[in-house]
């Protein structure tokens, strides 16, 4: 898959919950799992796993009527939530390159219980596909979400987070990117919602998305904390992205 269709979705990616109730066929199943395939997780020994089903493998409230849902599973580590949400954002824009849509889907929960499960996704062809403009989009500026400028971080701007929080922030030091979030939103959300370790990695994934469209060297790394810049309150360090 090129990076430069990855990179094109990231400005017209758009989730539905309106699902034509045609299955998608062999050939499309095919490139979607081949994709799956090659998806290089946040870190090396970072592992998550997946597991395509259909409508009558999955419980949950309000499901969108989908006839494809994609449950993902990872292993305890700190970043396990994140390496998921950068492992599939990778995902979501594949399918937006193929004219498909997909919904992250917090309440979705497989019908057999699984210790492992972090999220599901319900994916297809969407019902009067319509790609979305610059202007659909509802985010923040980089100057909200980041100290330091560089040019990546308009296309991080664009990632998609639960209930539109962008719970991100970002330090700038010479191409250095240092990359932080926040553990609780504020108020009654706070308590209401509880993966923003998952929306970071989304973030993360057009982060690097970016990174390989200017040609450059995807190198996520774990520094100490105090070898970072202090964020600001209630922000928790998750990585830096160093300049190569």
């Amino acid at each position: 898959m090129n990076s430069s269709n990855l990179y094109s979705s990231m400005f017209t990616r758009k989730s539905t919950r309106e699902f034509e109730q045609t299955p998608l066929n062999g050939e499309t199943m095919e490139q979607i799992n081949s994709f799956l395939a090659k998806i290089t997780p946040l870190a090396p020994k970072m592992k998550c796993t997946y597991k395509i089903v259909g409508a009558n493998e999955v419980k949950g409230l309000a499901l969108p009527k989908a006839l494809h849902y994609l449950l993902i599973f990872g292993e305890k580590h700190p970043l396990r939530n994140t390496n998921a949400g950068f492992i599939f954002q990778h995902f979501e824009l594949f399918l937006n390159s193929l004219g498909l849509a997909a919904r992250y889907l917090n309440s979705v929960k497989p019908k057999e219980n699984a210790p492992d499960f972090i999220i599901g996704m319900a994916f297809g062809k969407p019902v009067n596909y319509a790609p979305r403009t610059i202007a659909d989009f509802d985010r923040k500026t980089v100057a909200e979400i980041a100290q330091g400028t560089d040019s990546r971080l308009e296309a991080v701007r664009f990632a998609p987070s639960g209930i539109n929080k962008q719970p991100w922030y970002f330090i700038v030091d010479n191409g250095t990117i240092h990359t932080y979030y926040k553990k609780k939103l504020d108020g009654l959300m706070g308590l209401a919602y509880n993966m923003t370790s998952f929306d970071i990695g989304l973030a993360l994934c057009h982060l690097a998305v970016a990174t390989e469209q200017e040609g450059k060297i995807f190198d996520f790394q774990i520094r100490k904390e105090e070898d970072v810049p202090t964020p600001p309150k209630n922000f928790i360090y998750v990585g830096t992205v160093e300049n190569n």
